[in-house]
């Protein structure tokens, strides 16, 4: 009888933890993975451990909504008067669904174990004031979840996506369905959020993830600010800058070992300066580009709506002062897209999509298609009318997510490298970047000893939050000139 009981009790919790994380954390990257959780199994034993676990499960639910891990405890105990009171109110709030998990989860199954699980289902029986503080808790229960987390939304997405009863309209736009399918799995056992989190922790010794960092005001590393330094070093002859799009800076240092790599190989004697730089959490790509062409504090807006060349001469930024080169500027989207139109009148030359479509290049077929950016790497002396005194600005747009296989190369086997396993969109932006990397180190090797080449990311792939926690939180640029 005692056992009998006890079994009762322990699938009660079982059954309880895991609905109602279905119901407020379907969001989370737990529910990437699947349902039933393993860890569940084993802390709903004993009822004290199930009350530690449910409190473990929230606060690593916010960590993991921002793609942070528990380094970042360490980055808040260190600097705790850094904190942003206002951000962290906000966070509170916009993920009030994980706050409510806690207080639900504990209060059922704490009335549920006083009541040894007998639920007295006869109305009747109950008094005026059960009857009221009944009604009024599933009145709370139902209201708990519409809320500025859009928990209901994610629960329902959730079950679509489990039974593949998408709506006429979501087939219809297939991307999303598409790229849902590719980063969500419907495994019937998942790994709780601590679990994962703590897991993360433990991989990544070496380095932070590309989740938000706003919840903090600290900067304790010194990055990489200064283009114009290195670029006017010396008087280079021609000089290739790359604007990589969400280059893939994974923070298993064995693929992102593989990547560089795979950019200098078959090419010696290089001089390789490394360094860090912050990517701009606000204003992204664009960002990006004013942060190159200024190398200081500037008014975006302004930057976003006048002609670069007046812009430029404006704020008398350090790449207008350069007199002698002739300036290209290549991107394999359209020039419309945040009106890049605007550059024209600065560049001696200025290629977008249309314009290269006129050379024959190949295009790459995706959610943001445009000229395969492989294609313009092999060939970029076709865009150059003069072989010397180039200044060439490219910015990419292949690996922009979501992306599709730009190539049928394999170069790793996804299903046996993490985080690459975990995701076909992180195998697949892996495999493009390697092939794009190719390009890069043919186009190396055809360099003259006195040019430069750099190589930049706007930004990390920007996934959602809670898979950003596979990326560095920094990009890296690489200076690269023959010996």
């Amino acid at each position: 009888m005692i056992i009998r009981s006890y079994l009762k009790n322990y699938f009660f919790r079982v059954f309880l933890v895991n609905i109602l994380a279905f119901v407020y954390l379907s969001d989370t990257y737990s529910f990437d993975f699947g349902f039933i959780s393993i860890q569940s199994l084993i802390y709903s034993i004993h009822i004290y451990s199930l009350y530690f676990f449910i409190f473990f499960e929230t606060i690593s639910a916010f960590l993991s909504q921002y793609g942070l891990d528990f380094h970042f405890y360490k980055l808040i105990l260190n600097n705790i008067f850094s904190l942003n009171y206002d951000y962290v109110a906000y966070v509170l709030y916009e993920n009030i669904s994980i706050i409510y998990y806690l207080i639900f989860t504990t209060l059922i199954i704490f009335y549920l174990e006083k009541k040894k699980y007998g639920i007295n289902l006869k109305l009747k029986s109950y008094t005026i004031n059960q009857k009221f503080y009944l009604f009024s808790f599933i009145i709370a229960f139902i209201l708990s979840n519409i809320n500025p987390s859009l928990s209901h939304h994610s629960l329902i997405e959730r079950i679509k996506g489990a039974t593949n009863m998408w709506t006429e309209i979501e087939r219809n736009s297939s991307y999303d369905v598409k790229y849902y399918n590719q980063m969500v799995k419907n495994h019937f056992f998942r790994n709780e959020n601590w679990f994962k989190t703590l897991k993360y922790t433990f991989i990544y010794t070496d380095s932070f993830p590309a989740g938000s960092k706003e919840l903090m005001h600290i900067d304790d590393h010194k990055y990489f600010k200064n283009f114009e330094k290195l670029i006017n070093q010396k008087k280079f002859d021609n000089i290739y800058i790359i604007i990589n799009e969400s280059y893939p800076n994974f923070r298993n240092q064995d693929l992102k070992n593989n990547l560089f790599q795979k950019i200098v190989q078959n090419n010696e004697s290089l001089n390789i300066q490394k360094f860090k730089k912050k990517w701009n959490r606000s204003l992204t790509t664009q960002g990006s580009e004013m942060e190159f062409f200024c190398d200081k504090e500037v008014d975006f807006d302004e930057f976003k709506e006048i002609e670069l060349n007046i812009f430029l001469d404006k704020n008398n930024c350090w790449i207008n002062n350069i007199k002698d080169k002739n300036f290209v500027y290549i991107h394999s989207f359209k020039e419309s897209f945040f009106n890049r139109s605007r550059y024209k009148n600065f560049f001696y030359k200025s290629y977008f999509w249309e314009d290269l479509k006129k050379f024959g290049f190949s295009e790459c077929i995706q959610k943001f298609s445009g000229i395969c950016d492989h294609d313009i790497m092999n060939n970029m002396d076709m865009l150059l009318d003069k072989k010397n005194n180039n200044f060439v600005i490219f910015l990419t747009v292949n690996n922009h997510i979501p992306v599709e296989p730009i190539t049928d190369k394999q170069y790793i086997n996804c299903e046996k490298n993490f985080p690459l396993n975990l995701s076909n969109q992180f195998c697949t932006i892996y495999n493009n970047q390697m092939f794009f990397n190719e390009s890069v180190s043919n186009f190396i090797s055809r360099m003259q000893k006195n040019d430069l080449f750099v190589l930049f990311s706007d930004t990390p792939p920007m996934f959602s939050g809670k898979r950003r926690i596979h990326f560095e939180d920094t990009i890296d640029i690489y200076f690269i000139s023959k010996i």
